[in-house]
């Protein structure tokens, strides 16, 4: 006697894609690690970019946490806050993208570090391309940041550092929007910085921030200043008349007069 089954096969499946879905996340931080918190501030050093990171993650069940690297860059300093690490960080392929792997003595535990990258030709200036009238010398700098790591990050932040002697012309990248926050524009230990958030950034996902710079003329503050006194001086002289006639009638006016 044969048994009808209860569900077919189309419907089991329709019911399990769901949880897939929905348990995907879990199974990848457990093989991978997860990325609770990645932070970045960029700063320039000439047409180069200093990336200094803060990064809190979890590892897997070998210790192992997988952090984005920089498809420019290279890893210049690192420091462990939290966490034994077992040797050193190691730049490797996976999944089709490079990533630097960290070993540590415990699994499935908490590690908090600290990484300095120095990455080419992040602040290499280009003529901004702008449909309306505009001063003289707008250039925008453009920067990508690719999480190269096979985890999500949870919580991605970069500060992009505008450089010192260029004035902040707009954010074009993100777009600002009426709806939510897109940036951030704020100073930080003396310089002017642009703040892009994101939330559940996950592996080859990309965050762009792209900004107009406009760089014055060295010397317009003297150039404004010599005008100034230019015309000054040209007003006097314009009423010497006025004032030497003035000076005689003061000085040939009667003592009572004066008094």
């Amino acid at each position: 006697m044969m048994f009808k089954p209860l569900f077919s096969s189309r419907a089991v499946l329709t019911l399990l894609f769901p949880l897939a879905i929905v348990l995907s996340p879990t199974l990848a931080a457990k093989e991978f690690g997860d990325i609770q918190q990645y932070h970045e501030n960029i700063q320039p050093s000439g047409s180069e970019g200093i990336i200094n990171t803060s990064v809190t993650a979890t590892t897997n069940a070998e210790g192992v946490v997988y952090l984005p690297a920089y498809e420019k860059g290279e890893l210049a300093n690192y420091e462990v806050l939290s966490g034994t690490l077992i040797g050193m960080p190691e730049r490797i392929d996976i999944h089709g993208r490079e990533a630097y792997r960290y070993r540590f003595a415990s699994s499935d535990s908490l590690v908090t570090l600290q990484q300095t990258f120095q990455v080419k030709k992040l602040y290499k200036e280009k003529k901004a391309k702008l449909k309306y009238s505009h001063p003289a010398g707008v250039t925008r700098v453009s920067y990508t940041f690719t999480n190269t790591s096979p985890s999500t990050i949870d919580d991605f932040s970069t500060q992009l550092s505008v450089p010192k002697g260029t004035e902040l012309y707009g954010v074009v990248t993100p777009e600002w929007s009426k709806k939510k926050k897109t940036f951030t524009i704020s100073k930080l230990d003396d310089w002017k910085v642009v703040t892009v958030n994101r939330s559940a950034l996950t592996a080859g996902q990309d965050v762009e921030t792209k900004v107009r710079l406009y760089r014055p003329a060295p010397n317009i503050k003297w150039v404004l200043w010599t005008f100034v006194i230019l015309i000054s001086g040209a007003l006097l002289w314009k009423r010497r008349d006025v004032l030497v006639d003035e000076k005689e009638a003061v000085e040939s006016a009667p003592i009572e007069e004066q008094k």
